[in-house]
């Protein structure tokens, strides 16, 4: 008889951990693509040239995410953070000033007012890993790991000429050292094996966006490279520590899209620009070939996740020719978009893009339009945590299985904050601050 009692206690046990296990969320992995665009996305969809997006479309919801002002990154990756309006969250644009003096610094994470998604997940018990995300300096203490912005070594020269990466005498990269890069601090060690600069990019690199990498013209190349040996190390490092640290929730954020798309959007033959013969064969692919190198950075991920894992792509904003400024600026006139500093007739659009995929969520449903505020509360309500009704965003329900729904329905809790005052009102300083100005300078997105 005791026999059967244990039997009957070892099989009630093991039924009790098979439906908390079918409880638990799906590891969640998170794709920030920097200004991507169903403008460029859906022909490439439709052309079978980026598979693994494609496939999240089809097996998942997807549709319109739509910006706050000001349409600027920073601002806009903060508020797909909190679920907040940049009134609220307190990364206002891409400087700050110091105070007392005149000089500006490139904003910090320190000045942000109110928790994160991956400061609400690590409360709870689920663990992060959070790569490039912008801003992220300094990096945070959360449950798992966090690799900041600021951990590439960036060096530019201060007369807005780039120069690349600095390197010592004998060659090695110089990366300065300073604190807030990685957390836990020891994890830079674990980057630092990973870190590829300018001069490391080979022709071989550069002909999956060029043509002939031979002919291409020294800017140009130089823009594509620099991005490209970002996003690799923030790429190439992030999969090391998802593999090996297996975070539940991981984020990746990826900058070369809108790089590429600032600097070749009208040498793309479809966009109604005049190009000359040699300029579309030569650039004309750049941006959807940048869009491809993505797509097989969210394929690796995706491979080494495994069974029960969701995807979510979104960008803070899309990207456009701004068609008002188009003629005038042919015809040789003087023109200035409204997103910053630029002065050719392309630059950011309100529309980017949402995508989800995974148990739970309807497949191949086009929802409707949201807002970068919404991202957060859906990723919680994903989770199976409540959302804050202090929050500015609300939990995409309509992306919802109905099944999921009945067993897990959206709640909400008054806040996640405590009435503590977080963040600072004092932006840090870097040893790579002038730097990072000269590239956004050259961006166009400061004077």
């Amino acid at each position: 008889m005791r026999r059967i009692f244990a039997l009957l206690a070892a099989l009630v046990l093991a039924a009790g951990c098979a439906k908390r296990e079918a409880e638990r969320p799906p590891r969640l992995l998170f794709f920030g693509v920097d200004a991507a665009t169903w403008a460029v996305v859906t022909p490439m969809i439709q052309a079978g040239e980026l598979p693994t997006l494609g496939r999240l479309v089809s097996e998942g919801s997807f549709g319109v995410l739509s910006a706050v002002e000001p349409i600027e990154s920073p601002p806009m990756w903060t508020t797909i953070a909190t679920g907040v309006v940049p009134e609220r969250h307190g990364i206002d644009g891409f400087l700050a000033r110091v105070p007392g003096t005149d000089r500006t610094v490139p904003i910090t994470s320190n000045l942000r007012r109110v928790k994160a998604f991956w400061n609400i997940l690590s409360e709870r018990g689920v663990s992060v890993g959070v790569v490039g995300w912008w801003p992220s300096w300094p990096s945070e203490p959360v449950n798992g790991f966090m690799v900041s912005d600021r951990a590439w070594p960036l060096a530019w020269s201060d007369r807005g000429v780039p120069l690349g990466t600095a390197s010592g005498i004998i060659g090695e990269v110089e990366i300065p050292d300073f604190p807030g890069r990685t957390y836990p601090e020891s994890l830079f060690d674990d980057f630092r094996a990973h870190i590829v600069v300018e001069k490391d990019v080979t022709a071989v690199d550069l002909d999956r966006f060029f043509a002939d990498s031979r002919y291409v013209e020294p800017v140009s190349d130089f823009y594509i490279r620099w991005v490209y040996a970002r996003d690799k190390t923030f790429a190439d490092a992030g999969l090391d520590l998802f593999v090996r640290l297996k975070p539940d929730v991981f984020v990746l954020y990826v900058n070369g899209t809108d790089v590429a798309q600032h600097y070749f959007w009208d040498k793309q033959p479809q966009v109604g620009f005049e190009i000359t013969a040699r300029d579309a064969r030569q650039y004309g692919r750049v941006i959807r070939s940048y869009y491809q190198y993505v797509d097989s950075v969210m394929a690796s991920y995706i491979e080494a996740a495994g069974e029960n894992v969701a995807v979510l792509v979104c960008s803070d904003h899309g990207f456009e020719t701004k068609e008002d400024l188009k003629a005038a600026w042919e015809a040789g006139k003087k023109i200035r978009t409204g997103e910053g500093a630029k002065r050719v007739p392309w630059d950011h659009a309100p529309e980017g893009i949402f995508v989800l995929s995974g148990p739970g969520i309807r497949k191949g449903f086009r929802m409707p339009d949201a807002s970068v505020m919404d991202v957060t509360p859906t990723l919680l309500a994903y989770m199976r945590l409540p959302s804050g009704k202090d929050m500015d965003g609300r939990p995409m329900e309509a992306i919802f299985e109905p099944e999921f729904l009945k067993e897990h329905p959206i709640s909400f809790v008054d806040s996640y904050e405590t009435g503590e005052q977080r963040g600072e009102q004092v932006p840090l300083e870097s040893p790579v601050d002038e730097s990072a100005k000269e590239r956004l300078r050259s961006l166009g997105y400061i004077d």
